[in-house]
């Protein structure tokens, strides 16, 4: 077994150990929102796919409870909540995970395509206690976002739909990492500017398989 397998069997028996029956919270971030439209080509608004993809989650989350896990949405209407009040709702609530959903667009090169899971780098200080909450909020993300990664490849999503796998790396500079004290991944789940993307995104069947996936890996997380 190499290091990183080691890795992934430790913390998952030291999740065991330190949840056990307590309550693992959840939010989930439709991205954008109102005002916010986000990323768009023709009639195909960002705001619109992050609220359809967040609202099939809950459903699921509401047909398939999951014990001792409780799932919160920043938003469930067409609201513009600004970054700031989202980094407030996330701070106030305390979850033990957050999840903030997005559609990416790159208008100068429509070949660009695919599912991009990003999680947050650590914060660089002289604080030891804050290099150390940073490390563990980072260590905590990454763990979280390869469940993620290693599902993604025995989902749908890419042996059907044939999405592929883009990224899955830091994203430095994203407020909601840089300014939250929990663990959190950024998904940008398809590319609205390219061809192929978008025939998946305006399939309702993608969008209930992208659904059906990230309530896989919220349980895989909760449950292993």
């Amino acid at each position: 077994m190499n290091l990183r397998g080691l890795l992934f069997i430790l913390f998952f028996s030291m999740f065991s150990q330190l949840y056990g029956d307590k309550l693992f919270t959840v939010i989930i971030d439709p991205g954008h929102g109102g005002n916010n439209i986000g990323a768009t080509h023709g009639d195909i608004l960002e705001k619109h796919l992050t609220l359809e993809l967040s609202m099939r989650i809950k459903t699921f989350f509401d047909k398939h409870p999951l014990k001792n896990v409780s799932i919160h949405f920043t938003r469930t209407g067409d609201i513009d909540i600004p970054v700031k009040n989202r980094i407030e709702m996330i701070e106030k609530l305390k979850p033990d995970f957050f999840i903030t959903i997005h559609f990416n667009s790159q208008k100068l090169l429509s070949t660009n395509r695919g599912f991009e899971i990003y999680y947050p780098p650590d914060k660089l200080s002289d604080n030891s206690d804050i290099k150390a909450k940073s490390y563990h909020k980072a260590n905590l993300s990454f763990l979280y976002g390869t469940v993620f990664r290693d599902l993604f490849l025995k989902t749908n999503l890419y042996s059907v739909w044939k999405l592929p796998l883009n990224m899955f790396t830091q994203k430095h500079g994203f407020l909601l990492f840089d300014d939250t004290t929990v663990p959190g991944l950024l998904l940008e789940v398809a590319y609205v500017s390219s061809p192929e993307d978008r025939a998946c995104i305006e399939n309702p069947q993608f969008m209930n398989d992208t659904a059906w996936f990230i309530y896989e890996a919220i349980k895989h997380i909760t449950k292993n």
